[in-house]
């Protein structure tokens, strides 16, 4: 159970990557925003783009952030080893919060949304794996840099705890 548990964190850490980040330091957005808005406001228009992991260069994570809409939603597309994830981070104007929802090739899927702790991104996620285990993660992201970011993730069930680092792809 110990390294399923294991493969699911690191299988969500690639369905979030580093997405996440992109609302560090939202804290009081404009009533009737959008997430591009959102995304200028803490100065993270540039999450746009490739990101690895800083081990095998992504070998064995890769995270691609584009606009679906321009301004209101952005596509994420990630591979974690044979996992391969597509989800959507978007801003609410309503309950002015940022919003992250996805699903897997191997029919998982997850729906969270974001708070800050200090300077840092947490996404709080409730998902369903592939064979129906339902559970709880939490995501904090620390920018080490403008083209580093360090994730520590952890399960709500056994509290395990992992980290991973992702840079940018040049």
């Amino acid at each position: 159970m110990k390294s399923t548990m294991t493969q699911l964190c690191r299988s969500f850490l690639a369905l979030i990557g580093i997405a996440t980040i992109a609302v560090t330091g939202l804290t009081t957005p404009v009533r009737g925003a959008d997430l591009g808005e959102a995304l200028d406001s803490v100065e993270w228009r540039g999450i746009l783009g490739t990101w690895v992991d800083s081990e095998t260069k992504g070998e064995q994570v890769k995270v691609v952030y584009t606009w679906k809409f321009k301004n209101k939603l952005i596509e994420v597309n990630s591979k974690m080893g044979e996992t391969k994830s597509i989800s959507l981070m978007g801003f609410n104007p309503d309950t002015e919060e940022v919003f992250m929802m996805g699903g897997n090739n191997k029919g998982g899927g997850s729906i969270g949304k974001w708070s800050m702790d200090g300077e840092d991104a947490v996404l709080e996620l409730s998902f369903v794996s592939e064979t129906g285990d339902k559970g709880t993660m939490k995501f904090k992201h620390h920018r080490v840099d403008e083209d580093t970011i360090k994730i520590t993730g952890s399960s709500g069930e056994s509290g395990e705890e992992f980290t991973v680092t992702l840079v940018r792809a040049k």
